[in-house]
């Protein structure tokens, strides 16, 4: 999920050191076919199954998978077979009501939490409704993609500004945060001086071009920031020092005019709604010529690292158990990427996947994960 344009900035030191490069691993073998077995999202009817915008997902504890609206100001719980379960908030400025929601937050002890300034920051529920009350005030430079290590921390993307002379430098950093403003450790972090006339190709390296993602279980974060054609995802221990760096082949691909224009559509939308269109900010950008190598980090079942290639004609991942432990590839046949934005919510049992940028309307897809653990 790299949303909002309240950050800027990336790429340049990781786990507190620089790090030696891995030999490359060859990932070319046959991939594990995964099915979708459902698709939870209607054009019109039924207001349960309308989508405006997907924000975000997670499968929850039980199976059942909760869907953030942005549009609607709601999150949505349907069973892993597509029936809706319960609505929990909606738009309004009253206790526990929203406004502009970005990122949800499953804490896996049948509690989640939403983050949304607009709303006076980080919001905590029930999985049954229940408002538990305003967690955390913030009302601007919100945490980006929150992903959950314990019931009270999670790392995420965030940015500071420091006023320099006459000029200002915008630090983009990957931190576990302990339900506070302050970071506790830093994974990486960039430094760069902003310019609000360049905003759109800031917004572009940092919010589009980063991905990461932490497994609970162990403290893990594994980091893919911009790296040119290259293919790399830097391991960090919990406690920000270096466990390698994986590497594998990768030519680069290519992206079509019509890819590119899209993409920059799709970037210069997004900013003008975070920012309300801010007549004093530049929105415009040049996405790079090429397909990432990476362009997506999950913790799958079993704990392991799934990575999403770039570039393909479907959606695939690369999965991997350490930095020197490849185990194997797996494809989505039913999904097409098409330039389109893929994101994924990953149980152990299921996964949920939402284009946040689909030619029609917005659908949840359901995949079936249970080939892998049973």
């Amino acid at each position: 999920m790299r949303k909002i344009a309240l950050v800027f900035v990336l790429l340049a030191a990781a786990c507190g050191e620089d790090v030696p490069q891995e030999e490359t691993t060859d990932t070319s073998q046959e991939a594990l076919s995964l099915p979708v077995v459902d698709s939870i999202g209607v054009e019109l009817g039924d207001s349960a199954y309308v989508f405006g915008a997907i924000a975000d997902a997670e499968v929850l504890p039980d199976g059942n998978i909760i869907v953030l609206d942005r549009t609607f100001c709601s999150m949505r719980i349907f069973t892993p077979e597509g029936e809706h379960v319960r609505t929990i908030a909606g738009r309004g400025s009253g206790p526990g009501e929203l406004s502009n929601p970005f990122s949800l937050f499953n804490w896996g002890n049948g509690e989640i939490s939403v983050i949304d300034p607009y709303a006076g920051g980080i919001h905590r529920y029930t999985i049954n409704g229940e408002w538990l009350g305003l967690e955390l005030p913030i009302t601007n430079n919100s945490f980006i993609d929150p992903v959950v290590v314990s019931p009270e921390s999670f790392v995420c993307f965030k940015s500071r500004f420091d006023q320099e002379g006459d000029g200002i430098t915008a630090t983009a950093f990957v931190s576990l945060f302990p339900m506070s403003i302050e970071p506790e450790v830093t994974y990486w972090e960039k430094s760069m001086p902003w310019d609000p006339g360049n905003m759109g190709n800031l917004a572009l390296e940092a919010i589009f071009s980063n991905y990461y993602t932490a497994d609970p279980s162990t403290g893990m974060v594994y980091i893919s920031p911009y790296h040119g054609d290259g293919y790399s995802i830097l391991c960090c221990n919990a406690d920000g020092s270096s466990a390698g760096e994986i590497t594998a082949e990768y030519t680069p691909v290519p992206k079509t005019e019509e890819e590119i224009q899209a993409e920059k559509d799709f970037i210069e939308f997004f900013l003008r709604a975070s920012e309300n269109n801010n007549p004093n900010l530049n929105y415009s950008c040049d996405p790079w010529p090429n397909h990432f190598a990476v362009t997506g980090l999950y913790i799958g079942p079993s704990g392991n690292l799934w990575a999403m290639r770039g570039g393909t004609e479907t959606v695939e991942f690369d999965i991997w158990g350490g930095p020197e432990e490849f185990i194997g590839k797996a494809v989505l046949p039913d999904l097409s990427v098409g330039g389109a934005s893929w994101k994924f919510a990953f149980g152990e049992n299921t996964a949920a996947a939402w284009n946040e940028n689909p030619d029609d309307f917005q659908k949840l897809y359901v995949i079936d994960l249970s080939g892998l653990t049973n």
